[in-house]
């Protein structure tokens, strides 16, 4: 995911002189009109050793989905993943829900019910979801998000993790660090499952999931994976962001930061 040319556009009508073409926003969405899945690719990386280092927020991330016939859902998802971690410390963030018990300082999320469906609604309505075009606006989840936090007695504060296409790796780090999800759109991704990268020899051999379209995420975690060969040169490397994907199935995994993708914008998201 290195830096691409921008996939917004204007379109120049035969308008009056004075007519000034804007550019239109991009919007996020896992619909129609958003992300969809293209091929899985085989990968095999041989290498004698390897180091792997990873932060992640402790316990991870509630893995809810889209149930209702809305389309177009993926940001609306996000903000509820969102709230729903941050319920376990404000528990009137979702209203008839409790979602999270933290037993001997483990995390356990409970299931997702009709009171996180409502607050999915609540947000798709506060996001502005398909009023213009197909999906949500960064600038309208981010609004979105906070008129419904303000609305149940909580603030919001958000930090560019995302800039000009690269990731500030200092403040993704710090945001792990604190405990603090990361709201990041996507145009085109890579997704390689949780249960992955584990070899410990021999070689590495995984499947990557390619979709296109542009997605919404909640990234909680970092994770880089150099390999070496028998000589001890490096030969290969995989930077990665951990995340709660918003669907059914793949409810979680790792994107790969590659050039197939592009990370199109990303907050750090607090709620207090």
């Amino acid at each position: 995911m290195k830096k691409f040319a921008a996939l917004s556009m204007s379109v120049l009508f035969a308008l009056p002189a004075l007519y000034i073409p804007t550019e239109r926003e991009m919007t996020f969405a896992d619909g129609f009109n958003g992300a969809s899945w293209v091929n899985s690719v085989y990968t095999s990386i041989p290498f004698a050793s390897k180091e792997d280092e990873e932060i992640s927020i402790e316990g991870g991330m509630p893995q809810y989905y889209n149930t209702s016939s809305r389309t177009n859902t993926c940001a609306p998802v996000a903000g509820a993943i969102v709230l729903g971690y941050y319920d376990k410390t404000y528990d009137e963030l979702i209203e008839n829900f409790t979602s999270a018990r933290v037993i001997m300082g483990h995390v356990l999320y409970a299931e997702q019910t009709d009171a996180v469906d409502a607050a999915m609604a609540r947000l798709y309505t506060s996001m502005k979801t398909n009023v213009t075009e197909g999906g949500t606006t960064v600038a309208n989840f981010k609004e979105g998000l906070k008129t419904y936090v303000n609305e149940q007695g909580r603030n919001i504060s958000y930090t560019q993790a995302i800039s000009n296409e690269d990731i500030i790796e200092s403040v993704c780090r710090q945001a792990i660090e604190e405990a603090h999800p990361i709201a990041m759109f996507v145009s085109k991704y890579t997704l390689i499952a949780p249960s992955a990268l584990e070899a410990e020899a021999g070689s590495e051999d995984f499947y990557q999931q390619r979709y296109i379209g542009n997605h919404t995420v909640v990234c909680y975690g970092l994770r880089t994976i150099r390999y070496y060969d028998a000589n001890g040169n490096l030969t290969e490397q995989l930077d990665l962001l951990k995340v709660a994907t918003g669907y059914s199935y793949s409810s979680t995994g790792y994107i790969l930061i590659d050039d197939y993708g592009m990370l199109v914008d990303g907050y750090e998201v607090d709620i207090y």
